[in-house]
């Protein structure tokens, strides 16, 4: 597994994201780039939600945080978290993401029947709660921009009907 290379830079992206440092045997640091607000990546009000959320997305790869660690920093900077709910479900879904291919990858050599059987409930178990997580991101998102739309409207004699935005004014 170590012969899968980091990926610690984003040439191809002017986005800005932490790279992953390993800071001794099993601990790493983020490197956050001058000029980058780890809360403004996350989409958090705070640096200690951001550094908390970081750190335990960190945790979720546990082994496969050294290959993946700077993976998951670029999701927060691919996917543009607004807030730190959008920011955990980011961290849950690479860590599911990882999972799942890493699994897939074990299934690929496995000769046993059983291990062979188990490896896939696992891989479509945790597909399925990769599917409810973007579908909870999606709906997530979706609350902030619900519109609503008038399909039929009545004007009687002597009335008004304003078509278009309508906004209120402050009066005095």
């Amino acid at each position: 597994m170590s012969d899968v290379p980091v990926v610690n830079e984003n040439k191809s992206s002017s986005k800005l994201y932490p790279k992953l440092v390993k800071d001794g045997e099993n601990e790493y640091r983020a490197e956050v780039p001058e000029g980058l607000r780890m809360n403004g990546l996350l989409g958090t009000e705070t640096i200690d939600a951001a550094h908390g959320i970081f750190q335990t997305a960190l945790h979720a790869l546990g082994k496969s945080a050294e290959q993946y660690g700077s993976m998951a920093s670029a999701m927060f900077a691919e996917l543009e978290s607004r807030d730190a709910i959008e920011a955990m479900l980011i961290a849950q879904m690479t860590a599911t993401h990882v999972t799942i291919s890493t699994l897939t990858e074990r299934l690929t050599y496995q000769t046993s029947t059983e291990i062979r059987e188990s490896l896939e409930r696992s891989v479509t178990r945790l597909s399925r709660t990769f599917i409810a997580q973007m579908d909870a991101l999606k709906q997530h998102r979706a609350k902030a921009q619900q519109t609503v739309r008038v399909e039929r409207v009545t004007v009687n004699e002597g009335g008004q009907a304003i078509v278009g935005d309508v906004r209120g004014v402050g009066g005095g």
